[in-house]
């Protein structure tokens, strides 16, 4: 087989266009593990030996429960696949000689692939999945950042596991494997396979259960956020001509008053802040509104890692905060995964946070930005040491044109939308935002986005 064909090979592509196309379903990570779980615990109840050919998503989870199973199953053999090469998945199990690690050649579309084989006397089975890209998807009202996804097929047939292992075999590094490891066996007793669906019916009809339990609180819940949701867009366009209005008040009282003879020297000074403050104060609604309406636009997703986006934010702060003798720093880890996400939306929920954070902070205090891994998600935090939040507030910050107090007694600027636009960003790429504070001890924002599969990242 030359390069180009082997650069381009696709397992999942060999199995769909070898004449029989066998039907695929869209499920998450969770979902096939659960999947390859169920296989397991079926082989070790009947007390079955096979060999097995895996390849999971890039998890240490993943691999500790392979090797899980076969502490519990020590007769089987299992060739761990992996495009690394052997030495990085030695160390995991060196004390398990019948779990062999071997390398896969390294390409896009194997890259995206996982696989469980079982290969025994009387029970085989395939189950092949092929990561597929999220989207931005939506109405005419709103757009959403789906998550990567998984296609998966499944099979039994030994004709359809054999047209897999013929392409397996083209993509082994290892030059060791024997060829009887490489067969698909005709299983004698089909008996298993009725085992395995029992136990996948088992599930559907608990899921099914836990659903129909979930839809009897589901429907008045929805008529009720319908309903909610037509009272907070009333509400909103009620405090939109609010703040819209109470600007242009104090602007024309402003200039009336100015048109004063008698208005002179420090009054006449004092209106003419009062028309600064006022003007930029409506050219914070008219952004703010700019940005919620962006929301809609059409926006390409992109992958983005932090620790190269958020060092550019941090200098471009740097000047405000040491102008108001404030403390500003960050620490993002070299190896933190990256986060599927418009790369503009991620820079404005940093934007908003640290803003906020900067205006309410005093002298001598200390912001800073930071991020970690939690599970699956990428945890963004900006901390500072300002004046805080009363916890009775947390409810309402979010909401649109909620101001909280100002330190000292600096006037309340702004138009009240930053955190809503950034908790609208935040949602639609499928992650969270949390507040926690006290007053007088400071505030920490954190968002919460899910990280990329390693295998999607090129």
């Amino acid at each position: 087989m030359n390069l180009n064909m082997i650069s381009n090979l696709s397992l999942y592509r060999i199995v769909q266009e070898n004449g029989t196309f066998l039907p695929s379903v869209e499920i998450s990570a969770i979902t096939l593990k659960h999947i390859i779980k169920t296989v397991f615990e079926l082989l070790k109840e009947q007390g079955l030996t096979p060999t097995i050919w895996v390849k999971t998503p890039q998890s240490q989870s993943w691999l500790q429960d392979i090797k899980k199973y076969q502490q519990t199953v020590p007769q089987g053999k299992i060739y761990l696949c992996s495009e690394k090469p052997n030495h990085d998945n030695q160390d995991a199990f060196t004390a398990i000689s019948s779990i062999i690690p071997t390398q896969l050649i390294n390409n896009s579309w194997l890259k995206r692939e996982c696989f469980l084989v079982v290969l025994s006397e009387t029970f085989s089975c395939l189950i092949l999945a092929q990561w597929q890209t999220g989207k931005i998807t939506g109405s005419n009202t709103s757009k959403r950042l789906e998550q990567p996804y998984l296609k998966m097929v499944f099979s039994f047939a030994p004709k359809i596991i054999q047209v897999f292992l013929s392409g397996l075999e083209n993509v082994i590094v290892n030059e060791s494997i024997p060829q009887e490891d490489l067969i698909a066996i005709t299983p004698h007793n089909r008996e298993l396979e009725g085992h395995l669906v029992a136990k996948q019916i088992q599930i559907i009809e608990s899921l099914e259960k836990t659903l129909n339990q979930a839809n009897h609180q589901f429907i008045p819940q929805e008529q009720e956020t319908f309903s909610a949701t037509l009272g907070l867009r009333s509400n909103f366009l009620h405090n939109l001509v609010q703040e819209l209005r109470s600007p242009i008040t104090h602007m024309k009282t402003a200039l009336s008053l100015l048109e004063s003879r008698q208005i002179k020297g420090e009054q006449r000074q004092r209106y003419l802040q009062m028309l600064e403050r006022e003007c930029d104060r409506q050219n914070s609604v008219v952004s703010g509104l700019l940005a919620l309406l962006q929301l809609d636009n059409s926006v390409d997703p992109e992958i983005v890692y932090l620790e190269e986006l958020v060092p550019g934010i941090v200098s471009t702060y740097q000047p405000l905060a040491n102008e108001k003798q404030i403390q500003l720093g960050y620490t993002i880890p070299s190896h933190l995964p990256p986060v599927k996400c418009p790369r503009p939306w991620l820079r404005q929920m940093i934007v908003q946070l640290l803003n906020n954070s900067l205006q309410f902070t005093p002298a001598q205090g200390r912001v800073f930005v930071q991020a970690s891994v939690k599970n699956d998600f990428v945890e963004i935090m900006i901390n500072d040491t300002g004046i805080g939040i009363d916890p009775k507030e947390f409810n309402n910050i979010f909401d649109s044109f909620y101001r909280t107090r100002r330190v000292g007694d600096e006037p309340v600027v702004g138009a009240g939308l930053g955190l809503t636009i950034v908790q609208e960003l935040v949602r639609h790429c499928n992650g969270t935002i949390s507040v926690s504070s006290k007053p007088g001890k400071g505030s920490t924002f954190t968002i919460s986005l899910p990280v990329i599969p390693p295998e999607l990242i090129d």
